[in-house]
């Protein structure tokens, strides 16, 4: 019997998670954003301007989908990165830790921000912030327990909560280890990976899965500014989510139950389909040059070749939980999120 763990039957939309138009600090604006989306094959945008959530719907068609979000930001008072010269200087900017969540409203029409006080809105350009004044007056700070607050007001308030580029951040495992209620983890920041070298970080989500963070997804997004007015900085981090139809309400549901994958490269290879028979992994994906199943701790089983377009592992008991790579001959890799082993094994001669 088949057990689906990407589930079939369904389209897959792809998505940019993570993005900013000319009304925070990007150049392009809401309009051109989807156009150029559009027509590099994107069904969803998710318009992650800083410190500001507006409703975006007016952009929807029956071809694509604006999701109502944002991205916060908590930063230090004072650095704590000391300076490599030991100069003890003013507390730069370029070594304070900083937080940054993009928050993702299941209601579409929502503009009330949750965690935000007007002193959060410093982002907007040209003080056009319909939205201003629209929260609930918590002022944020770089504590644990603030961090953790903030996340648990946008829960309540109806969000999906993402932790962003973790190395761009300055983030270590002691500002990640103990947060409380995200979703997901972006484990490719796009733009930034283009400027550092440093943000494709799987590892980190494996270490937060690892620390016992069971309900964390992983995603990827562009985190495009296009500040040069170039798109240097777009297609290049995808996020494909499947439902049945391209309706919010579809989108929002698939993403909170996990019908999800992730793919790098502005031609990400896919996974066409996962599923479970008599104890096997099996997956079908574009052609590709390895297909790798992570296990939890130290369990890794790699299937290597060319033009790879099926690959099959035994469903083991001791992996616990597992989560697969694909990778292509570019060096592009797509991503599962980790499923527990037990939900898809079958007793034999019970």
């Amino acid at each position: 019997m088949k057990k689906y763990i990407l589930p079939e039957n369904v389209n897959w939309y792809r998505a940019n998670m993570h993005c900013h138009t000319n009304i925070s600090d990007g150049t392009l604006s809401p309009q051109q954003v989807k156009e150029a989306y559009k027509a590099q094959g994107y069904s969803i945008v998710a318009y992650t301007d800083h410190e500001i959530l507006l409703d975006h719907s007016d952009l929807n068609d029956e071809d694509f989908l604006a999701l109502t979000s944002s991205e916060y930001s908590i930063t230090e008072s004072k650095a704590s990165v000391p300076s490599a010269t030991g100069s003890k200087g003013n507390n730069p900017w370029s070594r304070k830790k900083t937080i940054h969540m993009c928050i993702y409203s299941k209601n579409q029409h929502n503009e009330f921000q949750p965690a935000a006080d007007d002193d959060s809105f410093r982002w907007v350009q040209g003080g056009i912030h319909t939205g201003k004044g629209k929260c609930d007056g918590y002022h944020r700070e770089y504590t644990k327990e603030s961090i953790n607050e903030t996340i648990k007001r946008c829960n309540e308030a109806g969000f999906l909560v993402q932790f962003n580029h973790p190395n761009w951040s300055l983030n270590d495992r002691t500002d990640y280890i103990d947060l409380k209620g995200l979703w997901s983890l972006e484990i490719l920041n796009y733009a930034t990976e283009l400027l550092t070298g440093a943000e494709y970080c799987p590892y980190i989500y494996d270490d937060m899965f690892r620390a016992g963070m069971y309900d964390l997804y992983c995603t990827m997004g562009d985190d495009n500014h296009n500040r040069d007015g170039s798109l240097v900085q777009s297609f290049g981090g995808s996020t494909f989510i499947g439902a049945k139809e391209l309706k919010y309400d579809q989108i929002i549901e698939a993403m909170e139950n996990g019908s999800i994958y992730c793919a790098s490269g502005k031609n990400p290879p896919r996974i066409n389909a996962l599923y479970v028979e008599d104890n096997v992994i099996k997956v079908d994906c574009t052609e590709a040059t390895d297909v790798i199943l992570t296990g939890y701790a130290r369990n890794w089983r790699n299937i290597s070749g060319e033009d790879i377009t099926h690959a099959e592992f035994p469903l083991q008991l001791d992996d616990v939980y597992f989560r697969i790579t694909i990778r292509d001959k570019y060096g592009n890799n797509a991503h599962t999120h980790y499923y527990k082993v037990k939900d898809f094994y079958e007793e034999v001669n019970r």
